[in-house]
């Protein structure tokens, strides 16, 4: 049988889609990139400054003893040959705006270069003493009320003297250090702007590139195994172009086989009946004698009349394939619903119980549905002993009709449930009679609906089947009229 097999769409989530998974990975690298710059950006400018300052302190401490080793370059007849010392230093000097010259004799300033004064360096005394107690060259960092500062430090000596000084030549580098910390603020923040646009440029490559697979994927809501038209474009010659011409060619294939395939059900279909009518007839005519001529002839045919039903179920499953298989029309549900009632309690004497009726109207087939219905009623007068009860009626539940048919015979087992809608499946083998098709008949009723049927365990014993259609009420006066296919599956056969 065929059996109608829905293909439930998982929900899509946005940041598990290929297309979000790009932009998250370019915007990682963009950022990754991003970052590295900035780092390097900030480590060449820090070592840029430490080199410039090394430099300035070097050549500064390099002028001062290359003056102290001079003779004559300070006076003998001075009083005090370091003090002189200092002073010439910090005097003579052509200085960067931000260098400073400090001569310090017994923890106090003697000296200071004429770009700076004594309140930029501040009251610090521990700062001047340590700087007094120096005996070898020392360096360091550290705060002055001008900001912070980079230093080295060496003795200053004189011959034939007792004063001991110190000459300290440092580099505040205050300044320096908030540009660079400017430069690195504004690498970033450019940067993030960066990143902003090139994650909306990669959002919108991505899509183009990512294109053809949607159509894909489209195509593929689209198709259904009644219609294989549908073509995805190709553009450009890539990988995707080429996925795409590759899918082309399978749909192609598939389609001259679809065809082919209904084309040999309808055309056996049209060719079988002329012979099983040609040999029903004869055999209509012909008349025996003999016990076993006569049931011979019997034999032959109940197994033609089972023959032509066979045609022409096949026939039916063939033409449910098609577009125009539903004619699909607003519908009264009670009164349908009442008529299938009827219509089941002339299959039998037994009593078919109306256990409930929908209301209003639905767009569906009513000559279709009454066939699953009806086919329905019959199986259970087939499988259920004299006598025994059956009922039938009609639901809303939620946004789907459910037609039921149910009965209080023996059920169907657990393990033989799944192969109630499969083609040709005979569960009962006592019975001879059937085709093995009806319940197949009933899926692809429900399938082209857009619905499905279901087999469930009554309490008590029995089974019910349960046809569940989408309720689809019929639009306001003037509104466009549905379509006749009332949705597009994909069902397939077990």
């Amino acid at each position: 049988m065929a059996s109608s097999r829905l293909i439930l769409q998982a929900p899509w989530r946005p940041f598990t889609s290929v297309r979000s998974r790009i932009l998250g990975w370019s915007v990682l690298l963009l950022a990754a990139a991003l970052a590295a710059s900035t780092v390097a950006t900030h480590i060449f400018l820090t070592t840029q400054l430490d080199a410039r300052v090394n430099g300035e302190l070097a050549h500064e401490i390099g002028e001062f003893r290359a003056l102290a080793a001079e003779h004559g370059a300070v006076k003998a007849d001075w009083a005090d040959p370091v003090l002189a010392l200092l002073r010439a230093r910090t005097s003579q000097a052509v200085l960067e705006r931000d260098t400073v010259l400090i001569g310090l004799i017994d923890g106090k300033i003697v000296a200071i270069s004429g770009n700076s004064s004594p309140a930029a360096i501040g009251r610090n005394r521990a700062l001047l003493a340590n700087w007094s107690a120096i005996t070898t060259a020392a360096s360091g960092t550290v705060q002055l009320a001008a900001g912070p500062a980079r230093y080295l430090a060496v003795p200053a000596r004189a011959t034939g003297t007792p004063t001991r000084g110190v000459f300290v030549a440092a580099v505040l580098t205050g300044q320096s250090q908030a540009g660079i910390t400017r430069v690195t603020e504004l690498q970033a923040e450019v940067g993030a702007i960066a990143l902003l646009l090139g994650s909306a440029l990669a959002w919108f490559a991505a899509g183009r590139v990512l294109r053809p697979v949607r159509d894909t994927t489209d195509l593929a809501r689209r198709i259904s195994d009644t219609d294989l038209s549908g073509r995805i474009p190709s553009r450009g010659r890539n990988e995707i172009s080429e996925l795409a011409l590759t899918l082309n060619r399978m749909l192609d294939r598939l389609e001259t086989a679809l065809t082919t395939q209904r084309r040999f059900l309808a055309d056996a279909g049209h060719e079988l009946r002329t012979p099983i009518t040609i040999i029903q007839g004869n055999l209509d005519t012909l008349t025996v004698t003999e016990d076993d001529d006569v049931k011979t002839l019997a034999i032959v045919s109940d197994e033609l009349t089972r023959m032509s039903r066979l045609v022409d179920d096949l026939t039916l499953l063939a033409s449910s394939e098609r577009q125009d298989f539903l004619r699909a029309e607003p519908t009264d549900l009670e009164a349908l619903t009442m008529s299938l009632a009827a219509k089941a309690r002339s299959l039998d004497e037994r009593r078919f119980v109306l256990t409930g009726t929908a209301t209003g109207e639905a767009i569906l087939d009513p000559q279709r549905v009454t066939q699953a219905v009806i086919q329905l009623a019959a199986n259970a007068v087939a499988h259920t002993p004299p006598g025994t009860v059956a009922e039938i009626g009609s639901a809303i539940e939620g946004n789907r009709v459910e037609f039921v048919v149910a009965d209080h015979g023996p059920g169907i087992p657990a393990q033989l449930r799944g192969r109630v809608f499969e083609r040709f499946a005979r569960l009962d083998t006592r019975r001879t009679d059937g085709t093995g098709l009806g319940l197949s008949i009933v899926a692809a009723i429900c399938a082209a609906h857009g619905g499905d049927v279901r087999l469930t365990e009554r309490p008590g014993g029995g089974a019910a089947f349960r046809l569940a259609i989408p309720l689809r009420r019929p639009p306001p006066a003037g509104a466009t009229p549905p379509p006749t296919r009332l949705a597009t599956i994909t069902r397939g056969a077990s």
